[in-house]
């Protein structure tokens, strides 16, 4: 059964900052090699069966509030929902959920919820995490008694987040991939599209190579330039099935990045490659983006992750680590541009024409980025690319915080999270970073030997434990002071 949990004479979403409880061990306020935890004291959800539906899920991204200091905002996904037993589609144990930003203060170890804001259509309509019917991803969602659910027009799964200055906000989801543009109060003014292929009342164009983003693996991350002029996204994986050599291009090791304007969001966009940092051949769903931060106008800093928790293999010090990844700068100042506007467009290199189409983007000699990278590894992915004319975007480590935070306790119960999603600068001192986790509000996939729903028969609960095996997994937010953090960690 899933029960849902309010408080007295509130709405739900305002039942999520106000009522009482603490989904989170208590964190001290105390620093550990330049770190310190903040945990979110919000009540549960809801419950699915015995298992709390954690409340702290705002983690999917973190943006500082501008003017406000020590206040971040911080986004949920689309909301609570696990892999169904069949390994592909989603079960959804709430259809009432609405995406919302959350505005948190950060003091003496405790982030604090002081506004949630709950995302909605341009009439009002809330959104919720059902698929869009323009952006399909194969999947099925299901209800709790195994009934499937419709596409929705208000389907949208938020994963990267722009607090302006003027009190609007700028999304990206994972189903279009969409960039969203909402106002103070959660309401959808516009949105950049790559269905749309011109202006068309409020959706604007996106390249349209990007639809043919993974399922549910589109624009992860999103930021603003220092300036205030540019709207930066990163695509959390390779395209998928982007040219001949479609089948396994979803596992290669290069991923786009996105620039638009936002005087002129309609003629200056403009794409740019990021490679990831795999082992071995290609990348079978090993290394994705989760999120772009900006450090300058053209530098920025790009977290990029497994989806292993942290600590070691045996708990020790000396124990195999568990989890790759790592804050990667990446500098733009050198990269092709394969957008749109692509200067190379028009010429001719190693004998093959350089043209663009809003299918499969940039091509050379008929062959899309993807075939041109091929499944290999980054470096000779890179080096292939190089060889056509294109430059990738350099990367140098920044931080490899899994092995800070596995240092702090090789246990993995210190920021030990699978999903690390969020990411924000102290725009006061760039010194300071802020990393959030998408908590998966605490459930997980059902296993496969669960069958498939009936209404007689509805979906188990499934908790989602941190590496004691005990803990279910919440949201916290960690403070890194760059100045304090070892060297070792930052080579």
């Amino acid at each position: 059964m899933f029960n849902k949990k309010t408080c007295v004479g509130l709405t739900l979403i305002l039942a999520l900052s106000a009522c009482g409880g603490d989904d989170a061990p208590a964190s001290s306020a105390s620093t550990q090699q330049g770190t310190q935890l903040f945990s979110q004291s919000i009540a549960p959800y809801s419950s699915w069966g015995n298992v709390p539906i954690v409340g702290t899920g705002y983690g999917s991204a973190l943006t500082p509030a501008p003017n406000r200091a020590g206040y971040f905002y911080g986004m949920t996904d689309r909301g609570p929902n696990v892999t169904a037993p069949d390994g592909t589609n989603k079960i959804e144990p709430d259809l009432a959920f609405q995406p919302a930003i959350a505005l948190f203060q950060l003091v003496n170890g405790k982030a604090d919820v002081s506004r949630v804001i709950g995302l909605s259509l341009a009439d009002g309509t809330p959104m919720n995490g059902r698929v869009n019917p323009e952006a399909t991803t194969a999947e099925i969602i299901y209800d709790l008694n195994g009934n499937a659910l419709p596409p929705s027009v208000a389907g949208l799964d938020p994963e990267g987040l722009v607090a302006m200055p003027n009190g609007t906000f700028w999304v990206s989801d994972e189903y279009g991939p969409y960039i969203v543009h909402f106002d103070a109060n959660g309401k959808e003014i516009s949105r950049l599209n790559p269905y749309s292929t011109a202006s068309s009342g409020n959706n604007l164009p996106l390249p349209g190579e990007l639809k043919k983003r993974k399922p549910n693996k589109g624009m992860e991350g999103l930021t603003l330039t220092p300036d205030g002029k540019y709207l930066v996204g990163i695509m959390q994986s390779p395209l998928d099935k982007n040219g001949s050599a479609a089948v396994a291009s979803g596992k290669g090791a290069i991923t786009r990045v996105v620039k638009v304007s936002l005087a002129d969001p309609i003629s200056d966009v403009h794409e740019y490659l990021y490679s990831l940092h795999t082992n071995g051949a290609g990348n079978p769903e090993g290394q994705a983006v989760s999120e772009i931060t900006a450090l300058t106008d053209g530098t920025f800093i790009v977290d990029e992750r497994d989806g292993n928790f942290e600590g070691t293999s045996d708990g020790t010090a000396s124990g195999k680590a568990r989890a790759d990844k790592n804050l990667w700068k990446l500098d733009l100042s050198q990269a092709t541009d394969v957008g749109p506007k692509s200067p190379l467009i028009g010429t001719t290199i190693a004998g093959g024409a350089v043209i663009y189409n809003s299918t499969n983007g940039l091509t050379v000699g008929g062959k899309t980025i993807e075939d041109l990278a091929g499944t290999v590894d980054a470096p000779a992915a890179v080096q292939a690319l190089s060889k056509a004319g294109i430059t990738v975007g350099t990367e140098a480590m920044f931080l490899n915080y899994a092995a800070l935070f596995t240092a702090i306790d090789p246990k993995g119960m210190y920021f030990g999270h699978d999903k690390v999603e969020g990411v924000a600068i102290d725009p006061a001192d760039p010194t300071k970073i802020y990393l959030s986790n998408d908590s998966d509000f605490g459930i997980t996939d059902e296993p496969s030997t669960v069958s498939m729903a009936t209404a007689s028969n509805p979906f188990p609960p499934s908790e989602k434990f941190l590496p004691d095996g005990k803990t279910q997994d919440f949201g916290e937010i960690v403070k890194i002071d760059m100045t304090q953090v070892p060297a070792k960690f930052k080579q």
